[in-house]
């Protein structure tokens, strides 16, 4: 699979799933629970989540001894918020970042997710767990090679689910 996710496309897709948390309040099922949601084009995520309302943003960013904080808030029309709070750190050692992201839905739900992502010699390796607002946890594993002489990325992503997705997909 030859992957074209910059990182803006990544905090993007991040930012629009909090988002949708603030203004998707007391619709009593995430947008990632739809199964014909795998069949997509593109982008149609992102768009499935993006606000109706008005909202507002505050954003705060911290550049730290090794890498970064950064604290968002969002407010709906409705007057509630949904907070991300994430904390990168960079160590050039090991050639390995690690990030923490903690999100807090308007209704108090909550979720988490850890990343590290360790630069090989021809690539990277990532490895991520989430942990939902009811308890459910994914764990992605994803080995990143770059082809010097055609310019590509090839990655090898594993996805495990607990539970399972109830559709069994």
């Amino acid at each position: 699979m030859i992957s074209n996710l910059t990182p803006n496309r990544m905090r993007h897709l991040a930012t629009v799933t909090a988002l949708g948390l603030v203004l998707a309040a007391g619709t009593g099922s995430p947008a990632h629970a739809d199964p014909a949601r795998q069949a997509k084009p593109r982008g149609a995520h992102s768009q499935q989540q993006r606000p109706s309302g008005s909202y507002t943003r505050h954003t705060e960013v911290q550049r730290t001894d090794h890498g970064h904080t950064r604290s968002d808030t969002w407010t709906g029309e409705n007057g509630k918020s949904a907070t991300r709070n994430a904390e990168v750190v960079n160590d050039r050692a090991s050639q390995t970042r690690t990030r923490d992201v903690q999100w807090t839905g308007p209704n108090g739900q909550e979720a988490t997710r850890t990343d590290v992502t360790q630069r090989t010699d021809n690539g990277y390796t990532r490895e991520s767990t989430a942990v939902g607002p009811q308890g459910g946890t994914v764990t992605r594993d994803v080995v990143a090679t770059r082809d010097a002489s055609s310019g590509t990325w090839v990655k090898d992503v594993t996805v495990d689910r607990n539970p399972p997705p109830a559709d069994g997909g």
